[in-house]
């Protein structure tokens, strides 16, 4: 799809699939600023990151009109109810901790289909299967992780994955933090690089035991041949719980690790 400057924000949500003439006036004003959006410079960061970003607007575009357009009831109750918990906090104002859950791992159906999914029958449509491939990929395959700091320099961070145990050396792109924090968080490889997808949520080292105790007690909700691949499916698809765990409010609910079943009813 071609972003430049010149084309109307109108024009980009009709490439998008969307029928504006359905839409009221209230309904299209959050598309408005569109082109803006997706043409905006990232910047700072690597040509990695810049593509990630830019790649992840047009996803998160191609996502909304896709809710505006009510064309799958899950998604629509998801959105609706995260959106409301969750997208207008401060501590998610990234727009991508919550949305790259939502975009990328919710399920739809009993089949497992994901927004990210259509999106990819979108692009080959479009002919931009080359440039969005890539991208793609390194989003199917990521996932909420829950990752201890082992060792770090300014340039990248070492991290030890809690439960599967694994060393993963990743961009330092998270200007503070402490020696032994845990962080809850979206790595995405790209280019050979891993990068922290969107503003990670941290806990002290001394809350390690206590965090391993959590996912321990709710890993009952997922199958899997072994703790390791339970706790794999737990952050993959419990993104609403861990969104109603860091948040610091009596009147949040806590939702439970399977609630994404709850949207698709």
């Amino acid at each position: 799809m071609n972003t430049n400057n010149s084309e109307s924000w109108l024009k980009t949500l009709e490439k998008l699939g969307v029928d504006t003439t359905k839409l009221t006036f209230k309904e299209l004003m959050p598309f408005k600023d569109v082109d803006r959006y997706l043409n905006e410079p990232v910047a700072n960061g690597t040509k990695e990151w810049k593509y990630l970003i830019k790649s992840f607007r047009l996803l998160t575009v191609f996502s909304l009109a896709t809710i505006y357009e009510d064309k799958f009831m899950s998604l629509s109750n998801c959105w609706s109810e995260l959106n409301e918990l969750f997208v207008n906090r401060e501590m998610f104002d990234d727009e991508v901790f919550v949305q790259s859950w939502v975009f990328c791992d919710f399920p739809l159906n009993n089949a497992k289909e994901t927004v990210l999914d259509y999106f990819e029958k979108f692009i080959c449509e479009a002919g931009l299967k080359e440039e969005y491939t890539s991208f793609i990929h390194s989003m199917r395959t990521s996932r909420l992780g829950l990752y201890q700091e082992i060792l770090s320099s300014k340039k990248t961070i070492k991290f030890k994955e809690l439960f599967t145990n694994k060393i993963i050396k990743v961009e330092n792109t998270i200007p503070v933090f402490e020696k032994g924090e845990i962080f809850l968080t979206r790595l995405v490889k790209i280019g050979g690089k891993i990068y922290s997808f969107g503003d990670p949520k941290c806990w002290p080292k001394e809350y390690k035991l206590q965090l391993e105790n959590m996912v321990k007690d709710k890993l009952f909700y997922f199958n899997g041949a072994s703790v390791e691949a339970k706790y794999k499916q737990h952050m993959k698809y419990a993104g609403p719980y861990w969104m109603s765990c860091v948040v610091a409010d009596e009147e949040c609910p806590i939702l439970q690790p399977d609630r994404y079943l709850d949207y698709l009813e």
